[in-house]
């Protein structure tokens, strides 16, 4: 009946990936490893790619164990010695090809981004630096001879001595868990009282320090060095976080996150001519993100896709 003929009519073709228009291609030949059973896997360059499967699929042992060893191996070869280096006979891929069109590759994990209460997202994103020298140029600070170093919370000079410029002071317990208490000296500002005394727009160090990412890229926005990694920081969905709040403090995918804003905002591997030119003609860099919105709710999905 016409039914039936209507009913036994072909699905239409699968796309391939020569049909998504793409700058260039990684293929990746022959990946083993766990339960990862020689796949070919083509990955376009310039896009969002998103690998899925269910638990034990081999998601993270093709990222770990040979997409991003393959692409190092693959950007060293042109800087070793000829002759000196051996291919492995136990790595897990056969080949790769694209790696022309590939500059450098990062790994953002959810591993933690510091483990001392020094570490902050201020220092990790290198915005405190740019902070310390603004200060430094403050008429009162250069009339006291103050110097970048003055607003370090890592050297003696400008810091509390009572806290040792934590802002907090710890405490061991004989039977108890060591605990930390706040520094009445200081009364957590991290910096004595002659380093207070110096302020920028009406703030001193500790002030911004205490400030939300949020509100400190509205505080510098008219310093583009340090407004944009705070703005890229906001806009990730983690603007509530203090700029001095101590790093292990922070959930694996908030850390996750300084990491990411923390490449894409330097952007290393790039040399001075390639960003003079743009990225059209330059190569670009290749970012391995490892589960990004584990516990994050919808909205923040999607604030961390765009």
């Amino acid at each position: 009946t016409p039914r039936a003929a209507k009913s036994k009519k072909a699905p239409p073709e699968a796309s391939t990936p020569k049909d998504l228009p793409s700058p260039g291609w990684l293929t990746l030949t022959g990946a083993t490893a766990n339960n990862l059973k020689n796949i070919t896997v083509q990955i376009p360059l310039s896009r969002l790619t998103v690998i899925t499967g269910v638990s034990g699929s081999g998601k993270s042992t093709f990222l770990h164990s040979a997409l991003l060893p393959a692409v190092k191996d693959a950007l060293a070869k042109p800087t070793a010695s000829k002759g000196k280096k051996k291919k492995p006979t136990d790595q897990p891929w056969k080949t790769l090809t694209g790696t022309e069109h590939v500059n450098a590759v990062y790994e953002v994990d959810q591993s933690p981004i510091g483990k001392t209460s020094r570490s902050c997202p201020a220092t990790y994103v290198g915005i405190l630096d740019d902070i310390r020298k603004l200060f430094a140029q403050v008429p009162l600070a250069r009339a006291r001879g103050y110097g970048p170093g003055r607003f370090s919370f890592n050297t003696d000079g400008g810091r509390c001595d009572t806290c040792q410029g934590n802002g907090e002071i710890k405490v061991e317990m004989a039977f108890l868990p060591t605990t930390r208490t706040h520094c009445e000296i200081c009364n957590g500002m991290r910096f004595n009282s002659a380093t207070q005394e110096i302020e920028f727009n009406g703030k001193n160090i500790g002030q911004i320090l205490k400030m939300s990412i949020t509100e400190a890229a509205d505080f510098f926005a008219s310093q583009p060095r340090i407004a944009r990694p705070l703005q890229l920081l906001a806009e990730t969905g983690v603007g509530y976080l203090q700029l001095g709040q101590a790093s292990p403090t922070l959930s694996g995918g908030e850390a996750q996150r300084l990491k990411l804003v923390t490449e894409l905002s330097t952007g290393q591997g790039r040399t001075a001519t390639e960003r003079l030119r743009g990225l059209k003609n330059a190569k670009r860099n290749l970012y391995l993100i490892e589960e990004p919105t584990i516990g994050l709710h919808m909205a923040d999905v999607q604030r961390l896709v765009e």
